[in-house]
């Protein structure tokens, strides 16, 4: 469903992009994370501003960004963000950093050629079918084929005598499972840290500690 917005008192459409424009904005991210790891101002705003042009209807690209006052331009650029996000929170997408450094087989407009040879080579689908996959349908996709890739390799690792290294103190061999990648692995709930109270900080009185004693029963003996 598309939304109205209004961007220098001129009316545009902002709109869910299917995954080839989309892939375009993945691309951008990560052009704007280089460059606020450079603290490249000028190439942070050249980005944001590109990312806008690619998500509204009809492009703004006669919009005078500059000129535009700071909170608005953050206001549309957040929202392009917003209306293109995953509506679900697929576990993969949580698979690990970036430490913003452009690798060496990375290039403008990658994304969309990534999916591209994704969903043709699993699927065979043509061009136009995936171009056109909502952002959702296509990360689930590419989640499971991840996981069916993982159990295969899980399944020819137990087939393999590496996956058995011999102990020498117990002499027997045991099953070493492959490591899986960190978006596979149970959540862990993190522990809060123990911290000493100042004595000053103590209320005054005597200090009961009730939780290792019984519930006291009421007049009715419930």
């Amino acid at each position: 469903m598309a939304t109205k917005i209004k961007i220098a008192g001129k009316e545009f459409e902002l709109s869910r992009l299917k995954l080839k424009d989309w892939s375009r904005l993945e691309s951008l991210k990560v052009e704007l994370d280089i460059a606020t790891s450079k603290h490249d101002i000028t190439e942070i705003f050249n980005c944001m501003v590109k990312f806008i042009e690619v998500a509204i209807l009809p492009s703004p690209s006669k919009v005078e960004w500059d000129k535009l006052p700071w909170y608005e331009f953050a206001m549309v650029y957040d929202q392009a963000v917003r209306v293109n996000l995953p509506t679900i929170d697929f576990p993969i997408l949580h698979g690990g950093g970036s430490d913003n450094k452009k690798q060496p087989w990375e290039y403008s407009g990658r994304a969309w050629y990534f999916w591209f040879s994704l969903f043709a080579a699993n699927f065979g689908w043509t061009e136009d079918v995936i171009a056109n996959l909502d952002i959702d349908d296509a990360l689930g996709l590419y989640q499971e084929i991840q996981l069916n890739e993982q159990l295969q390799r899980e399944w020819e690792w137990g087939l393999s005598e590496i996956a058995y290294p011999y102990d020498k103190s117990t002499k027997t061999s045991k099953y070493k499972p492959l490591t899986r990648p960190s978006w596979m692995m149970p959540l862990i709930p993190k522990q809060l840290p123990v911290v000493k109270m100042k004595k000053s900080h103590i209320p005054m009185g005597n200090i009961v500690d009730l939780s290792s004693e019984p519930e006291k029963k009421s007049k009715n003996g419930i």
